[in-house]
């Protein structure tokens, strides 16, 4: 999976800026208990998630003097964002001089924020300057979704997403906007991210257009922006664009901006290093 982000984050042509990989290792790691916690293969639930973080924490903690931000690329409430921020934190108030500040972010987050910027931009355009069908016969607001793997996710995301949305001022937004309406939902194709590069292509890409249907047209056709919702699906994105497509016709399907939040993420924590905010 990690080799699969490499060609898309190169792709971006971010200069001088390095960037180095890591895969949760195979050889096992002691968790805070003392009891010896695995590589989680697939990540398909929130408990996964915990084990992965614990799993991998030993290993990135000597790794935090050498880098200055940390993405994590596994689509979820990942607790390593929050362990990472907290590690980094400690390393600052123990430092002798002032350190130079250090940024982390998971690529769920990343992609909220970025879908949310978008559609603030595209809000603040007179919807009259819209051509296509349909935009002229309703009231067009504009909001995103999430196309995820098993189906676990869609009760998770539906939580998680409501939850970040009430922290405007992390997306740099007046406390006074209320971002609930801009969140349309989440569908699933029913395959973990393994199963996404061990089922056979056609059916993947089946699965990917007929859940980016469900969700359109559970939405209303409001839809306007739809993330990956796992780091497995790089590269899926046309997968996406051809289920916007076929619900919302050709014209307004191909205007409908997929997110990948490992680009999205990579993207933020470029411009937070190059700006030092």
């Amino acid at each position: 999976m990690t080799d699969g982000l490499k060609p898309l984050i190169q792709n971006l042509n971010c200069p001088n800026i390095h960037i180095d990989y890591f895969t949760a290792p195979q050889e096992p790691s002691l968790g805070p208990d003392g009891k010896e916690i695995r590589g989680i293969p697939s990540i398909n639930s929130s408990a996964d998630s915990s084990l992965s973080a614990l799993h991998c924490l030993p290993h990135l903690k000597p790794l935090i003097p050498r880098y200055d931000a940390f993405l994590v690329a596994c689509y979820s409430v990942h607790p390593l964002v929050g362990m990472l921020n907290e590690l980094i934190g400690i390393a600052g108030a123990e430092a002798m001089a002032p350190p130079r500040k250090k940024y982390v972010t998971g690529i769920f987050e990343a992609s909220v924020s970025k879908s949310i910027s978008l559609l603030r931009s595209a809000s603040s355009v007179d919807s009259s300057t819209h051509s296509g069908e349909g935009y002229r016969d309703v009231e067009f607001k504009p909001s995103f979704g999430i196309i995820s793997t098993g189906e676990v996710w869609k009760d998770i995301f539906t939580r998680a997403v409501p939850e970040l949305l009430q922290r405007p001022w992390d997306f740099g937004i007046d406390d006074n906007v209320d971002l609930q309406p801009l969140f349309a939902g989440v569908e699933t194709t029913g395959l973990s991210a393994v199963e996404l590069h061990t089922t056979a292509p056609e059916e993947v890409e089946a699965r990917m257009v007929e859940a980016t249907e469900r969700l359109i047209n559970r939405a209303g056709n409001q839809i306007a922006v739809i993330c990956l919702g796992c780091a497995g699906m790089a590269g899926m994105d046309r997968a996406v664009q051809q289920g916007c497509i076929r619900a919302l016709g050709p014209l307004r399907g191909e205007k409908v901006v997929i997110v990948d939040g490992v680009v999205a993420g990579v993207e933020e924590l470029v411009k937070q290093c190059k700006s030092g905010h």
